[in-house]
């Protein structure tokens, strides 16, 4: 038979596999989700797994456009077995059956022992590196489900997916990347090539350290040695790109954070803007982010606010151990204890604050081990402060029963708790970065505008300003308090809206689309 007529009978036969549908298919690739809609069943209820704000956007994102009609909506995430172990008592045989039964409503489970007894998504480990989980996680992807599926559009979340749009270049697949953080792995193509992908397939979509002349020609010389820097490579292959905030891409692109972004990731990113094909998209919270409905506090609207707000700060300082005092100002942390979020900037000054403010603090959070153990100490030294381990419930009363929460980050992305915590009737205290100056204005109570208050410098003297501020603001008169936080709650849930967000990505997928 000859070659042309083998080729055809090929393709017609592929053509008569692939399931047909009528609606633009979407394949959303990402490592962590908080949970999935119930449209798509309820074993669906049993795959979450967060490790930061993606698993909230991510899983938000793919309700909105489920609830759309719009698409035919697929998503690939790792099968994380003891996760799924923690929600059901499921045999082995029970959590294979699982994925078969999920693959059927769209929900792609990667069923691997990288992801099998892990407890957090970016865990490392000896045997199971980030990097291993990573390819593992893409070599399904790239292998089987783009040419199973696919999709007019494959949407991928940070490093752990960026491979992805090279290869779904290759296949003449439209790519968005979303990019939640600055990190990136790198790695030969030898490593990547004994992962399981055929990376020679796609290399010339490739970002590698040293740039190669022609390297589908050349690739011998590049194979052991010239490693794939895996986020730039998927900022530079993707069709279209996105911040999770506006001022964040315009930071990158301006070279705000020279020694924190690689030159690689800031210079495929100014080109992708330069190109036109990059936008901020602000991230919004959770619509269950609901002081009428969350769990584990006592419920609130803005015109139960007062009281039940009190209530609520008298319960959380109880289960934090501090003293009962309604009238102290109570200041509470809600990210992680990581450089990024700048914990250093409060701890290495508490001592000062405390003994020149009357404030309390709460802390319940995780990190870097010196931070957690910097603020076990302040907390066993001062008597007003202190610190849990992070637990979800415990986190979420501090955001309703606290006054003011603290967010000095050296860098932001997007940030939700700034967000979440305006719908309780609490203030955020920011520095003016990324995702943080686009959500928050400082306050002026006499002309009732603003939610929060802002400062510039990541020094001292930059968050005594804000703490100061806030401070001013707490003595002021009942009346004025409550008018301020009720104004602001209401504000604050039209403003962050999911909806807006979702519409904002689902506007790029038509544009992809349509470029097809």
């Amino acid at each position: 038979m000859p070659q042309t007529e083998a080729m055809e009978e090929i393709n017609q036969e592929y053509q008569k596999l692939m399931p047909k549908s009528h609606k633009p298919k979407i394949l959303i690739c990402t490592p962590e989700i908080t949970e999935l809609p119930e449209g798509m069943g309820n074993a669906a209820n049993l795959v979450a797994a967060k490790g930061g704000g993606m698993g909230d956007i991510s899983a938000s994102l793919i309700r909105y456009l489920q609830e759309s009609g719009d698409y035919e909506l697929h998503i690939v995430l790792p099968k994380y077995d003891n996760k799924i172990r923690n929600i059901a008592k499921f045999t082995n045989k029970q959590l294979d059956r699982l994925a078969i039964i999920l693959s059927g409503k769209g929900i792609h489970l990667v069923n691997d022992s990288a992801f099998s007894y892990i407890n957090d998504p970016y865990e490392d480990n000896k045997l199971h590196s980030r990097v291993r989980r990573a390819l593992v996680f893409q070599r399904f992807i790239i292998n089987d489900l783009l040419d199973w599926i696919q999709p007019d559009v494959v949407h991928c979340n940070d490093w752990m997916t960026a491979l992805v749009p090279a290869a779904a270049k290759s296949k003449g697949i439209k790519s968005l990347f979303t990019l939640h953080n600055i990190f990136t792995e790198k790695q030969t193509l030898m490593n990547i090539e004994l992962s399981g992908l055929k990376p020679l397939e796609f290399a010339e979509h490739l970002y590698f350290e040293k740039f190669p002349e022609n390297i589908t020609q050349n690739w011998q010389k590049h194979f052991s040695t010239n490693r794939v820097d895996f986020t730039a490579s998927g900022i530079l292959a993707c069709d279209y790109f996105n911040t999770v905030s506006e001022t964040f891409l315009k930071e990158l692109i301006n070279n705000y954070y020279p020694d924190i972004v690689p030159t690689s990731i800031y210079q495929t990113i100014k080109d992708k803007y330069d190109q036109g094909r990059a936008v901020g998209i602000l991230n919004a919270p959770n619509d269950t982010v609901n002081p009428k409905i969350m769990p584990h506090i006592i419920n609130f609207n803005k015109h139960t606010m007062p009281q039940k707000k009190a209530e609520n700060k008298a319960l959380f300082q109880k289960k934090m151990g501090l003293p009962l005092q309604p009238e102290v100002p109570l200041f509470f942390w809600p990210n992680r204890l990581y450089f990024q979020k700048a914990p250093d900037l409060l701890l290495d000054n508490l001592q000062y604050f405390i003994e020149k403010y009357k404030f309390q603090l709460a802390v319940v959070a995780n990190g870097d081990t010196k931070y957690e153990n910097q603020i076990k100490k302040m907390a066993a030294k001062y008597p007003n402060v202190a610190y849990r381990s992070f637990q979800e419930n415990l986190s979420n009363l501090g955001k309703a029963g606290s006054d003011f929460i603290l967010m000095p980050s050296r860098y932001e992305p997007c940030g939700l708790p700034q967000m979440e915590v305006l719908r309780f009737g609490t203030l955020p205290i920011v520095r003016s970065t990324g995702g943080l100056k686009d959500t928050i204005q400082h306050l002026d109570f006499e002309k009732s505008k603003g939610n929060g208050f802002v400062f510039l410098m990541a020094d001292r003297q930059g968050l005594e300003y804000g703490i100061s501020e806030a401070l001013k603001f707490y003595k002021q008169p009942k009346e004025i308090k409550i008018r301020e936080l009720r104004r602001i709650m209401s504000s604050s849930k039209r403003q962050f809206s999911l909806k807006n967000t979702a519409q904002k990505y689902m506007k790029i997928y038509s544009q992809l689309i349509s470029e097809k």
